[in-house]
């Protein structure tokens, strides 16, 4: 059997006297927890008389305690359970500003400084808000008048863990608290108190209550969104804080009325005054956002604010009172003061997202040719941040393919190089050296060299001239060429041209006659009307001139480079150049008819493969061509068409060939006036002409065709 006095245990049956040891009796009894109990006797062990009353009153709370699972849960039920206390101590406080002398209190310090240290959100929640009115007097009470302002306050855990919208409205009831005697004014005394903050020029704060607390009210909204901007981007947006469904800021704005502060002037310095404490804000919010870790769209949209900001400050420059180039000062300095508010880490995605949008945009297929870097780069070009610019700029440059740094390089540099040629390899060596590079593609060779002749890299581009046309007249007898590629082909033809009649026109003259014998599209009508053809109807070959216009722009080039010649008109000098003309065409087409290096005939006659030009057609209208030129060329014309008239394995070419042969030894002799070597040339290019049609399989009409060529006869 059970002793009876089983369930006391150990539990002294008589109690104790002394008051100390009183007290000690009941938290052995009654204290269930080990490190409560040494926090319980700790402030309350030489005091629970005047605390507590009673040791029934202590054995109540004890038994309270309990049932709490922890210790700052213990920690709430005895504050709470003391409510009437604390209650009295708060008031106390409120209305002398005097924190009391009470083991209560020091035990609430306590508690708060060992477990709520960093949510004092938690401790009001936990039963705070029975003792203190509102967060913001609790506050001040036992954290301090100014942790609101603080870091610590905004990083509370508890409040974090409230979404966007829920947290925005934590902090604007949080803010009406800050500012109640000031809202609690009709809308005249409002505007009368945020005129007087805004007339203090030597500020030393606001003298009334009602514009200290408005004062205070501000100055926690940049708290705000000081600390919120530190917060992951997608956890706010500064418009929402602004003129989210809380916001008292849409109140603040509508005092600025005429109704309200009587007078327009007023209102205007009111409106002008909100407009810049707002974009004080939005400054406030860029310098302490956190780029770290952010991503490319984060990034982006801190750049469209920040710049978007600057467009703001911009604007309140007076253009009619200042000239440009202070102007140019105005904006520089604002500009270097905000970038010097920024961190490195800022700055540098700055630039870098910049740089990469611009990339972006000058690498859009769809972009036109005449391409450039933005402006934006230009404020980069400082002695504080162009050597920061030039690193990501040139780390951003490598990173691109061959062809995309060939696009970039190909524009302007965005900075006076002449400011910067010490600190910065210079724009056009860099260029210049692109072309030397081992993995360099082959196709991208005439852009470049098209390029190079325009920036000032001409003396690194003339080598390439030649090879360049020869690669685009490749391309361009490639039939699957879009619209796009067509023209890009015949712009850097129209400047290759230009240059390479410049160092040696026969290889200008050549290279035309090339490009016309493999153009896959024709450079004639039916008619043969050249003006009505490819060259004005989208195929670009604005480059293209017929060659009897391509001799007199030579003439004239030659005589305006003469100054004898230009004095005075030389029939005979004209008569040289226009053999000279003649004797080059006919070399070209001779060329063409001859067999390639190393082939020979077999058997009286040999194979079109053998020849340079495989094409029986066209060595047709070569033959005819040479016959309307008539120069033999020291005899090499009559022997080269002599062998084609016995060899050739076409009929129709041997029996052009025999009439050819005829013709050139009938004019062998000859010497023919400048009029009729001009007619003999547009007689030849009409036969060119008539051949490119046909080789395309396209139709001719040889009657109106005979119309165009006695046309062109009549006026070489």
């Amino acid at each position: 059997m059970c002793r009876i006095d089983a369930p006391f245990g150990n539990i002294t049956f008589n109690e104790k006297q002394d008051p100390t040891e009183r007290f000690l009796q009941v938290c052995d009894e009654y204290c269930t927890d080990v490190y409560f109990r040494e926090l319980f006797i700790k402030y309350f062990q030489n005091n629970w008389q005047c605390t507590f009353g009673h040791p029934d009153r202590i054995e109540e709370i004890l038994k309270k305690t309990n049932q709490a699972n922890s210790i700052p849960e213990k920690c709430l039920v005895l504050l709470v359970d003391s409510k009437i206390k604390l209650s009295f101590l708060f008031d106390h406080y409120d209305q002398s500003g005097r924190k009391p002398s009470s083991p209560l209190f020091d035990f609430l310090v306590e508690v708060k400084n060992t477990y709520f240290s960093s949510s004092p959100f938690t401790l009001y929640q936990g039963g705070m808000k029975k003792i203190a009115p509102n967060y913001f007097q609790f506050l001040c009470w036992l954290y301090g008048e100014d942790y609101c302002y603080s870091k610590a306050f905004f990083d509370d855990p508890a409040i974090n863990e409230l979404n966007g919208q829920k947290r925005s409205q934590f902090y604007w009831d949080f803010f009406e608290s800050i500012s109640r005697k000031f809202l609690m004014l009709n809308e005249y005394h409002r505007a009368k108190e945020l005129r007087y903050i805004i007339s203090l020029t030597d500020y030393i704060g606001p003298q009334t209550k009602e514009a200290q607390s408005i004062f205070c009210g501000l100055k926690f909204i940049k708290a705000w969104i000081k600390f919120e901007s530190q917060r992951p981007k997608n956890s706010y947006r500064l418009y929402d804080i602004f003129y989210g469904y809380h916001s008292h800021w849409e109140d603040l704005q509508n005092l600025a009325r005429d109704a309200v502060t009587g007078s327009s002037d007023i209102t205007e310095q009111l409106k002008q005054w909100l407009d810049d404490f707002r974009y004080d804000c939005i400054k406030l919010s860029l310098i302490n956002t956190d780029l770290t870790k952010a991503s490319k769209d984060e990034i982006e949209v801190w750049v469209q604010e920040i710049e978007g900001y600057l467009d703001h400050v911009y604007f309140g420059f007076s253009f009619d009172k200042n000239k440009h180039d202070e102007y140019e000062s105005f904006m520089k300095t604002n500009f270097n003061e905000l970038c010097g508010e920024l961190s490195h880490v800022q700055i540098s995605k700055w630039i870098e997202w910049s740089i990469q949008d611009d990339f972006t945009k000058l690498l859009e297929p769809k972009n036109n040719l005449c391409k450039q870097l933005s402006a934006c780069h230009s404020k980069w070009s400082t002695t504080e941040y162009f050597e920061l610019w030039k690193t990501i700029f040139l780390e951003q440059l490598e990173a691109l393919d061959i062809k995309s740094q060939l696009s970039i390089l190909s524009c302007r540099p965005p900075y006076n190089e002449g400011d910067y040629f010490d600190s910065f390899q210079r724009w056009i060596e860099r260029f210049s050296l692109l072309i030397q590079a081992d993995n360099f593609p082959k196709q991208l060779i005439p852009t470049w060299t098209s390029i190079a002749l325009d920036n000032g890299s001409r003396e690194q581009a003339l080598p390439y001239v030649d090879k360049s046309i020869g690669i685009l007249r490749g391309e361009l007898s490639n039939t699957t060429l879009i619209s796009d590629e067509v023209k890009s082909c015949h712009t850097h033809l129209k400047s290759l041209l230009c240059a390479i009649d410049k160092i040696n026109p026969q290889k200008g003259l050549r290279h035309r006659l090339m490009l016309q014998r493999f153009s896959t599209a024709p450079y004639s009508d039916e008619k043969l009307l050249m003006y009505s053809g490819a060259l004005y109807k989208g195929h670009f070959y604005d480059w293209y001139s017929p060659l009897n216009n391509l001799a007199r722009e030579w003439f004239c080039d030659l005589q305006r480079n003469d100054t004898e010649k230009r004095q005075m008109f030389d029939e005979n000098f004209e008569n040289k150049f226009y053999t000279e003309f003649a004797c080059d065409l006919s070399e070209f087409f001779l060329t063409r008819l001859r067999l390639r290096k190393g082939e020979k005939a077999n058997d009286d006659k040999y194979d079109s493969s053998q020849a340079i030009e495989q094409s029986s057609i066209w060595r047709q209208g070569y033959l005819k061509a040479l016959a309307e030129l008539g120069f033999d060329l020291k005899g090499k014309v009559h022997r080269t068409v002599n062998f084609t008239k016995k060899y050739d394995p076409d009929e129709s070419v041997r029996s052009i060939a025999s009439e050819c042969y005829k013709a050139v030894r009938r004019h062998a002799k000859k010497s023919p006036s400048t009029q009729e070597i001009k007619r003999s040339i547009v007689a030849a290019e009409w036969w060119l002409l008539m051949c490119q049609r046909h080789d395309l399989g396209l139709e001719v009409k040889h009657e109106e065709a005979l119309k165009t060529r006695r046309n062109l006869m009549r006026h070489p």
